[in-house]
């Protein structure tokens, strides 16, 4: 819900798949980081591969490593537009943890997504939008969730609801271990 020439960012950027489907859709003002110089390198390459491909201009874009915590000291306090993430999700599962090896992982990974809020607030324009992934683990017939909407409330921002009183979606397959809750805030 930003136009086309938003400054759009994607702070776990991984292979560039964020990135490259914003580009297909033609935003012209891309960034992405990532923890991994090899993610790094990957997004280059498919950013640059798919603007060849699909015979788009390649957008203007900046590329780098860093930390999720970090991004304050990369990034202009209230220069970018939107944050699109599907971040870190944790270890692979496979299906022999614990419920206390889930809850760790849980636990770590909200402090993860907190610290990264932190900085998105000082990045994000007013009114900046956030559309987030967090992930569920699946422990016998329940579902361990990270909880961090409230946290994420007194940091700055405001959960936008996707329906009317539904606040995020949730994407899983059948047996699968690992569901995707897609959250939207917006920086208030």
């Amino acid at each position: 819900q930003t136009p086309p020439q938003s400054i759009l960012l994607d702070p776990f950027c991984g292979s560039g798949t964020i990135l490259s489907e914003a580009l297909l859709l033609d935003y012209k003002n891309l960034i992405g980081s990532d923890i991994s110089e090899k993610a790094v390198e990957d997004t280059k390459t498919n950013i640059n591969w798919v603007a060849k491909e699909f015979n788009r201009e390649l957008p203007s874009h900046k590329i780098f490593k860093s930390e999720a915590a970090d991004l304050a000291k990369k990034l202009h306090t209230d220069s970018i537009d939107a944050v699109v993430a599907e971040p870190y999700l944790g270890k692979p599962l496979r299906g022999q943890e614990t419920k206390q090896e889930l809850l760790k992982q849980a636990g770590e990974l909200k402090q993860l997504y907190l610290q990264a809020f932190q900085q998105f607030y000082k990045i994000l324009k007013p009114n900046g939008k956030i559309v987030f992934i967090i992930p569920r683990f699946k422990f016998a017939n329940e579902w361990i969730t990270i909880d961090c909407k409230n946290e994420i409330e007194k940091i700055g921002f405001k959960a936008l609801p996707f329906f009317e009183n539904q606040l995020r979606l949730v994407y899983a397959r059948p047996n699968q271990r690992v569901a995707r809750e897609i959250w939207r805030f917006v920086k208030i």
